[in-house]
């Protein structure tokens, strides 16, 4: 037996010593027995609650394993994430069935059972294949460095049924984790697809605006050590609105774009609000509102409309990608903002950057509590009956927001389990891996969060503040905003850029034509499997293109984030074309290098018309300031 072990673990330790260290170090949380099975081969057994579970079948884990196995077509995927090592018998027979190309990963919570598992077994042709890959017990990070460009493979899932019931609360949710990792990556896939033109766009229409307005860095750690109320649109939102309306003096109040109406209807004057969407449906919200006292911070990339509805003070942020840093070049920071894909996230963390303590939470559902998606009386609620009639009620339309897609149900606040979806699940880990002592979760009810403290409003004592939050937020705005002469000077040196790179960019319009037409060629050539001296010429010319752009450091960043769908598309594996699995790998690559160099000439070709109108408002911008 010892001789097994150290011929899997010699093995282990050459290809993963990360592996191999944790199967030696990790202490054992498990009471492991070994037996003989009836055909005589070795199986562990578990004791849980007194009782012994065998985690394979205690007469033929062959036999067991190929049940396991037997409905799984391995032609219809090449990624199989199986939950549960046991003793590793039904690896062993996945292995004999996937394709040469596809990948097991295994993920285990015992590093003792997988140790059992090298001592009692000769595993050396499963641990030594380069298809199988194993985690122990692993972190999110880990997960996230594993599926690292595997997020556009075939997936199966696979959760062994021995090793399930000796620890299903576990393996429930690392399945979870796994596949909102996946989900996220599709998602970032379909928003990159979706609004990355939109944001360069957006930016360009708002140039005038980002350059005059203040930056929401005026009001960083000037309130360090009062209380923040964040108050999201989730559905409970309207069972905290007593506590938040009679407490608005002694809180700082910080609202999103969804539920700026719902407090105001309510007599509530937010501090702050945050709006930070591209989409035209986020300046809506605003329509019909009325401004008082409210600071909005923006994002420079939100729908110009925003900045035309809100007739009230407004800073902006700096700009969140790095792309774009080039216009702050001019402008100087304007103060940055964490993003976790919910307007809320960023209300959390301006709470932190204004040094607010503590940050508590109120209509953060992050689930469809009483099978609604948002707070009666918000902006999307109110379309929900907008856009109804007698064939689509709103409950209908609540209906479909429910189950648009899959549902989850998750522990509850005050419910012992509500449902949610994956997309409200990225956003609660988000929030469990701030781990944020000063975070307190007041939501009426919802998803529970773990790591996050949980209070009811009525159990939270608030300070009396010795000043009036609207004065201390009046004189930094006062203090902060730009003079006429800086924006001035900032708005002249920035069309002056904005002049030279779309000159630039106009005269390297017809290099990237040429080189989507020689990437064509070389496409054509691979699929006929010609190979000639043309090749040779053809590389040289790309590779000429690709040093001329590298040598233009904005105008490339500026190309490259109108092009990120096409840049994920390539680098995490997704095919072009649905056939793309048929074809040679030269062919791949080739066709590869087609789509991303006419993806260069289009992002281009976007970004000189997005230069144009730049110029165009910032030429406006100092025709109105040489007037005043």
């Amino acid at each position: 037996m010892e001789s097994f072990l150290n011929k899997n673990t010699g093995i282990i330790r050459k290809k993963d010593r990360e592996l191999y260290s944790k199967i030696y170090e990790s202490e054992s949380r498990m009471n492991i027995s070994v037996f003989t099975s009836k055909n005589g081969d070795i199986v562990p057994s578990v004791e849980v609650n007194s009782r012994n579970l065998f985690i394979h079948s205690r007469f033929d884990p062959y036999k067991e394993a190929e049940r396991f196995i037997a409905g799984i077509d391995p032609s219809k995927f090449d990624l199989f994430i199986v939950f549960g090592f046991g003793f590793g018998y039904h690896i062993e027979l996945l292995l004999k069935k996937i394709n040469p190309d596809a990948l097991i990963l295994i993920i285990d919570k015992e590093a003792s059972m997988v140790r059992e598992a090298l001592t009692h077994r000769d595993l050396a042709l499963l641990v030594s294949d380069e298809r199988v890959v194993m985690l122990i017990d692993p972190d999110e990070d880990q997960i996230a460095e594993t599926l690292k460009g595997k997020s556009s493979k075939r997936v199966s899932f696979l959760s062994h049924r021995g090793s399930f019931q000796v620890s299903p609360e576990y393996y429930n949710n690392i399945r979870q984790i796994v596949k909102s990792y996946l989900s996220v990556k599709e998602v970032n896939i379909a928003t990159l697809s979706r609004f990355e033109k939109t944001w360069t766009a957006n930016i360009a229409r708002n140039i005038k605006e980002f350059v005059r307005l203040p930056g929401a860095d005026m009001f960083y750690d000037k309130f360090r050590g009062m209380p923040a109320l964040i108050a999201g649109a989730g559905p409970s939102l309207n069972k905290s609105l007593e506590f938040i309306k009679d407490n608005q003096d002694r809180i700082i109040i910080i609202c999103v774009d969804t539920s700026y109406r719902i407090l105001q209807r309510n007599g509530i004057s937010p501090h702050f609000c945050l709006t930070v969407d591209p989409q035209i449906i986020n300046a809506r919200y605003f329509e019909d509102c009325t401004f008082e006292n409210t600071v909005f911070v923006t994002d420079p990339a939100v729908h110009p409309s925003v900045f035309r509805l809100i007739n009230g003070r407004i800073s902006t942020v700096g700009m969140a990608f790095d792309m774009m840093k080039w216009v702050e070049e001019f402008t100087g920071p304007k103060g940055e903002l964490a993003y976790g894909g919910s307007v809320t996230t960023n209300a959390y963390d301006f709470a932190k950057r204004i040094g607010a303590s503590p940050v508590i939470m109120a209509g953060q559902d992050l689930a469809f509590t009483d099978r609604l998606a948002h707070a009666r009386g918000s902006y999307l609620d109110e379309e929900v009956h907008l856009r109804t009639d007698r064939f689509y009620n709103a409950h209908m339309k609540n209906r479909f927001q429910l189950t648009a897609l899959p549902k989850i149900k998750v522990k509850g606040i005050r419910s012992p389990e509500v449902i949610t979806n994956q997309k409200l699940m990225i956003f609660l880990n988000w929030f469990e891996k701030r781990n944020d002592p000063d975070l307190i979760n007041a939501t009426w009810d919802g998803a529970f969060i773990k790591g996050v403290n949980h209070s009811s409003l009525n159990e939270i004592a608030l300070p009396d503040l010795n000043r009036n939050i609207f004065d201390l937020i009046q004189d930094l705005y006062s203090e902060s905003q730009n003079d006429l002469s800086s924006a001035a000077s900032a708005s002249n040196e920035l069309l002056k850029k904005c002049r030279q790179m779309s000159d630039e960019l106009d005269s390297l319009l017809p290099v990237f034509e040429r080189a989507v037409k020689l990437s064509d060629e070389m496409a054509g050539m691979m699929k006929e499997n010609r190979k000639d001296s043309k090749l040779d010429y053809i590389l040289k010319k790309l590779s000429e293109t690709d040093k001329i752009l590298e040598s233009k450091n904005t105008l490339k960043d500026l190309i490259g984030f109108t092009i990120q769908r096409i840049i994920h598309t390539i680098t995490e594996g997704y095919e072009i074309d649905e056939n793309d699995e048929k074809i040679s790998n030269e062919e791949l690559v080739a066709k590869k290098s087609h789509y991303f160099y006419k993806g260069i000439l289009e992002g281009s070709e976007f970004n000189s018309k997005i230069l144009k109108k730049m110029i165009t408002l910032l030429a406006e911008n100092s025709w109105i300031f040489n007037k005043g």
